[in-house]
């Protein structure tokens, strides 16, 4: 576990995600947690020896299963946007014969058996402060990447907790997404607001504004495709081509290359079919 902040720490170590925990003077703010059994276990292990306070919080960044599929570290409880609330309505029942975790492609028919989802016990809608401290930590909603991604924002220490709204090492998920809210999002993370700030990426660690800046000619390139593919009546070959030229912009270790392409191609496709329902449903604001 590193300390990046002042009683501001995270784990890179896990599969996955990045993981984190604000020592705060009425107990321990937690940012996700290890999906893996064994990792659950170091990660609570780390927790401990921080110490719990008063009281804590686990913190969701959003609905992926590989923040979802997590028995409880600890007697605290979830925080999640109130979108995420659907979603996890929707999901298998516990206990359901699935599939085992791809460490790469964590999909719904992925999960392993007997699944634990990790059921939330509080929500918001727009932001909630949680005032443990001297300053609040901001619990914030940015629908960019995901219709319920949240960001912690705590200014104490100029650290804010983005998760998938910037990758570096990996596509995106998509399936949720808002192409032109994350780029409204990612135009004022790069703002000089943030500019003295830590960014930490739930995929990556920290990240620079130069992240930020390539991830928004990603979504420019991104919305630019997507426009195409939605007047297509038959856009399958063509996913598969501007699949490849979307994951340059990523620096992917070669041998997730294939994997990673192949995500990307599932993600677009759903992408486009929420789209067009949306649109089929009526709805205005569908658009890439």
């Amino acid at each position: 576990m590193e300390e990046i902040a002042n009683q501001v720490f995270i784990e890179e170590s896990f599969t996955g995600i990045v993981t984190a925990a604000l020592k705060l003077p009425h107990g321990l703010l937690i940012i996700d947690s290890p999906s893996k059994a064994d990792e659950r276990k170091t990660w609570r292990q780390k927790l401990i020896k921080l110490g719990f306070g008063v009281a804590q919080v686990i913190v969701l960044l959003d609905t992926h299963l590989d923040r979802l599929m997590s028995a409880p570290l600890i007697d605290a409880p979830i925080l999640v946007q109130e979108n995420a609330l659907e979603i996890i309505h929707n999901l298998p029942s516990a206990n359901r014969p699935l599939e085992k975790l791809s460490e790469s492609q964590p999909e719904l028919h992925d999960a392993p058996q007997t699944t634990r989802w990790c059921l939330p016990d509080l929500s918001y809608s727009r932001q909630v402060n949680l005032y443990w401290g001297e300053q609040p930590v901001a619990v914030s909603h940015h629908p960019g990447a995901h219709m319920a991604a949240s960001w912690v924002k705590y200014d104490a220490e100029k650290v804010i907790f983005v998760g998938d709204s910037v990758v570096v090492n990996q596509p995106p998920f998509l399936s949720w997404c808002s192409i032109d809210r994350w780029i409204e999002e990612l135009t004022w993370l790069s703002s000089d607001f943030f500019k003295y700030h830590l960014m930490i990426s739930g995929r990556d660690g920290i990240v620079s504004q130069e992240s930020v800046e390539n991830m928004i000619k990603f979504l420019q390139s991104l919305k630019s495709i997507v426009s195409e593919l939605l007047m297509m009546e038959d856009p399958d070959r063509r996913v598969e081509q501007e699949s490849i030229k979307l994951l340059k912009f990523f620096n992917v270790d070669s041998h997730l290359e294939e994997e990673y392409q192949k995500r990307l191609v599932g993600e677009l496709n759903q992408l486009i079919k929420r789209i067009k329902t949306d649109q089929g449903k009526g709805d205005s604001n569908a658009s890439a």
